[in-house]
């Protein structure tokens, strides 16, 4: 949760370490082990978002980042004919699915 918390906020594990004033390395070891529940909270708290999102937000799909990644490098009109094309696509394969019934 430490970890989750401190990633989610952007901060770099020194950056929470000195919010909190202890070292890095307790920083890491909170991430890599299961501290109690009041250090937990504390990081939250020290990462500015709430402890409820850490809770029920799931971790994004680095899968999923990537793909965003590359469709940006794409020209608005490569993404739309792009997006025309997986249209197409499921158009398709409804219509297959729909005939076969």
């Amino acid at each position: 949760m430490v970890k989750r918390a401190r990633v989610r906020s952007g901060l770099s594990v020194p950056e929470l370490a000195g919010r909190l004033e202890v070292s890095a390395a307790e920083i890491t070891s909170w991430e890599g082990g299961d501290p109690p529940f009041s250090v937990t909270q504390r990081a939250v708290e020290a990462c500015q978002i709430s402890l409820c999102s850490v809770l029920t937000e799931p971790d994004p799909d680095p899968h999923d980042l990537s793909l965003l990644d590359a469709n940006l490098l794409l020209t608005p009109e490569e993404r739309l004919r792009r997006m025309v094309s997986y249209v197409r696509f499921i158009e398709a394969g409804r219509a297959a699915v729909k005939a076969r019934r």
